[in-house]
């Protein structure tokens, strides 16, 4: 900023020489030689030097109006690359008062004065200023209304920095130019700021356009988030994991979380399995859980079932094991299921015990071992959560033993009356004769 501005000045030092200058004799010879001499060394940096002429110009007193204005125009340019700031302004305001300065160097002073008390944060002389050379400038500059909007900010005006941003952008654009990027991020900060996130993401999309960035893409993936199209923020989060912008092992698991959100779970399970190849992800028994849950939504239980035996071995936590329990059941392997049940039940830690018992008490029925699914059933009646549940079950379990027991004693039944009719129709037989 200090350096655009100092260019600034240098060219509107350098502006006025020569034939506006000389313009009708408006300044004698020898004071033009002197203030050409000034200029040269303003432009060399020997501000000192410089200062000396001027001074030795001032005391002389015979300087007329315009002559007088082109020399505080002078110490102006010298204070302000001295970084005094406010001798640079007094030496303005001089400029200001001269009857017969010129229109174009009252503009510049004013212009130049806005920059001096943005410069100092004293926003609202900047306001002032940068406004009053709005109303008489030919053609408003869109550099203008960004200080003015960066301006307005600082006072937490906001409904007026938007105007001058868009104003900006509006100007830039007509031009045929490219808007510069930090008049986007500007607007999108004074979106924000307002809670118009529909606004942000807009900008935010502009901005990814002309510069492409990974910032601004998770910002933007933010602002989707906050109006709710989860669709859109997934696809900003794939795309920067397609093109590895995803590193760290919160975003790379952010995003499979995002992708299991939308019942896409197989591709949740390859991004966990990559990052922790890849070493982004820690293997640890909450993250191998979570590679397991993804694998198993996916009703991948070959790779289920071997990736939560391994986060219940590192853990040796009765929660992972019911976790497994889970997943056994659900591929249909009750046997395995209920001895993953037993773990779970014996290394203990359960949320929820008397859910594992519950599960325990069906695979063992599934796999028709009914007199251990009875014991696990009124284990979990113990529980309230559970109680009419394991209930119903544990009646369901006794009319099925005794299905099977009936089933049984008719199966006994029968194989009595067959064998007894069988030994009656032999027995006849040999009474006529025909037997063996």
């Amino acid at each position: 900023m200090a350096k655009r501005l100092k260019m600034l000045m240098l060219a509107a030092l350098l502006a006025p020489a020569g034939a506006l200058w000389a313009q009708n004799g408006a300044i004698d010879a020898r004071t033009f030689d002197q203030l050409t001499k000034a200029q040269e060394l303003a432009a060399e940096d020997r501000h000192d030097d410089a200062l000396y002429i001027l001074d030795r110009l001032k005391e002389r007193g015979r300087l007329n109006s315009y002559a007088t204005a082109q020399l505080w125009n002078f110490y102006a340019f010298i204070y302000a690359s001295r970084d005094e700031y406010q001798q640079a302004i007094d030496a303005y305001f001089k400029v200001m008062e001269q009857e017969d300065a010129p229109n174009g160097l009252v503009l510049t002073a004013k212009y130049t004065i806005a920059q001096l008390y943005f410069q100092m944060e004293q926003y609202g002389d900047c306001i002032r200023f940068m406004n009053e050379w709005l109303e008489t400038a030919d053609k408003p500059t869109p550099t203008a209304h960004i200080m003015l909007a960066q301006a307005y900010y600082q006072t937490h005006e906001y409904d007026r920095a938007m105007t001058h941003v868009d104003d900006a952008l509006a100007l830039e654009r007509a031009a045929g130019n490219r808007v510069q990027e930090g008049w986007l991020r500007l607007k999108a900060v004074l979106s924000y700021t307002k809670g118009d996130y529909a606004s942000t993401a807009q900008t935010y999309e502009e901005l990814i356009s002309l510069y492409p960035n990974s910032t601004y893409l998770r910002q933007l993936a933010g602002m989707y988030s906050e109006t709710g199209q989860g669709g859109e923020r997934l696809a900003v989060f794939d795309a920067l994991y397609e093109h590895g912008a995803l590193k760290t092992e919160s975003d790379l698991l952010n995003l499979a979380y995002m992708w299991q959100g939308e019942q896409v779970p197989y591709k949740a399970g390859r991004i966990i399995e990559q990052g922790m190849a890849k070493g982004a992800i820690e293997e640890s028994p909450k993250n191998v859980e979570s590679l397991a849950n993804a694998w198993a939504q996916a009703n991948e239980y070959e790779k289920a079932i071997p990736t939560l035996s391994k986060a219940a071995q590192i853990s040796g936590d009765g929660l992972y094991y019911a976790r497994l329990a889970g997943v056994h059941f659900n591929a249909g392997d009750y046997a395995a299921a209920a001895e993953a049940a037993i773990q779970a039940d014996q290394q203990g830690g359960l949320k929820n015990p008397a859910g594992n018992l519950m599960l325990l008490g069906m695979a063992y029925f599934n796999d028709r071992k009914y007199e251990p699914a009875l014991q696990a059933f009124r284990r979990a009646k113990q529980s309230r959560d559970t109680f009419a549940s394991a209930n119903k079950w544990e009646s369901y379990t006794l009319k099925e033993i005794e299905r099977i027991r009936e089933l049984s004693r008719s199966q006994d039944e029968l194989e009595q009356r067959t064998r007894e009719a069988i030994e009656s129709r032999e027995n006849n037989l040999n009474a006529i004769g025909i037997g063996s």
